[in-house]
């Protein structure tokens, strides 16, 4: 008998050019693969367009939508959202309906911020809640960080009162885990991003190509502005290395722009790790698990990293947590043909532990 889960979601899982996305279609797919039927409930935050609606209705075994009624709304308070500011009660009206038909096993809510529909679902339903990321004070985060804050957020105390919904928190890491669990008396698990290995071959080119693919978040733009600063510095780079650009992050990013050749939106993300060597990931603060890093790994590239970008990936190669993006570039000006090779071979090891780890994690949890 096949048992079922409903997941729940403001957020795509077509296409994954970001990366929660990537997190939504990568978790329904360990569902179906350890022999779940997923129903995949879509509010259209994001839109829907007919490619979308097809390729999610091809993926999953049942594809549900609930189309917004208009943006999303303001916050409640004047500093912060309310918990439920963004969640809109027909969602709990649709799942009420499908819990008549369908006696689901599980139901998972993607992000504290959707939780209020497990007050839907019946007590024989476990419920459970993939948080993504913290959102508790993460206005003040971006603040310290001289950002402004976007997207959603709230207080610590607004995302504990979410947390009690469930019976089994999702944190994507291990330093989220230890948040949660001083926020709430519920169970919390740490379950990260797992993707298949399918390393690429790179195309052969004059120079070293080195690649950044992202979304356009602030953290991502000033990120790589502190980089691209630090590249410049060392003009000897621009000579022995090429440096690409791809994503959404490429239109925010490219009036700023010094030294990257951009790409722009990739139709697949195959083409862009198959033309570059070596990946980077300059991050400097953010919050949750940096999907970019394992994408890199995953496609088995040579990394490159700061140790905000590896936080929840441990690894022992010091190329991959370098402590600013400035010693981040002196390790990219000393990397030798010899020291390329072992990042290789570490970077293939580092992907296969988290892998392996979190596969088990999952079995853990859900069977």
């Amino acid at each position: 008998m096949s048992k079922h889960v409903l997941i729940v979601s403001p957020i795509p899982s077509h296409p994954q050019f970001q990366g929660n996305s990537a997190r939504i279609y990568r978790l329904n797919r360990m569902f179906q693969l350890c022999g779940y039927q997923v129903h995949f409930l879509y509010f259209g935050m994001e839109g829907l367009n007919e490619k979308q609606q097809q390729e999610m209705e091809r993926q999953w075994d049942y594809f549900h939508f609930v189309k917004p009624e208009g943006p999303a709304a303001e916050p409640s308070f004047d500093e912060y959202f309310d918990i439920d500011d963004w969640y809109d009660e027909r969602i709990s009206d649709y799942v009420d309906e499908l819990c008549q038909t369908w006696d689901f096993d599980v139901c998972l809510a993607n992000y504290v911020w959707f939780s209020k529909v497990l007050e839907v679902v019946p007590e024989t339903t476990q419920k459970v809640i993939d948080t993504h990321d913290v959102f508790g004070d993460r206005h003040i985060v971006a603040k310290e960080a001289g950002l402004e804050p976007v997207w959603f957020y709230t207080t610590k105390e607004q995302e504990a009162y979410a947390l009690d919904r469930a019976d089994i928190v999702l944190a994507i890491q291990d330093e989220e885990k230890a948040y949660f669990e001083t926020i709430t008396t519920k169970q919390v698990e740490v379950l990260g991003y797992v993707v298949p290995y399918q390393p690429l071959v790179s195309t052969k080119n004059e120079k070293i190509v080195v690649g950044y693919i992202g979304s356009g978040n602030p953290f991502n733009i000033e990120s790589l502005r502190v980089f691209q600063e630090a590249v410049m510095e060392v003009p000897a780079l621009m000579q022995r290395f090429k440096f690409v650009l791809g994503g959404t992050v490429c239109k925010a990013f490219s009036e700023l722009n010094e030294i990257f050749d951009i790409v722009g939106l990739v139709d697949d993300l195959d083409e862009f790790y198959r033309e570059i060597d070596i990946a980077i990931n300059p991050m400097v603060g953010g919050t949750g698990l940096k999907i970019k890093s394992l994408e890199a790994l995953s496609y088995g590239k040579s990394l490159l990293a700061t140790e905000d970008a590896m936080v929840g990936i441990p690894s022992f190669d010091a190329l991959h947590k370098s402590t600013s993006i400035k010693e981040m570039v002196n390790n990219l000006l000393n990397l030798d043909d010899k020291r390329l090779h072992d990042l290789l071979q570490n970077s293939k090891i580092v992907f296969e532990r988290y892998n392996s780890e979190h596969i088990n994690n999952f079995k853990n949890i859900f069977g």
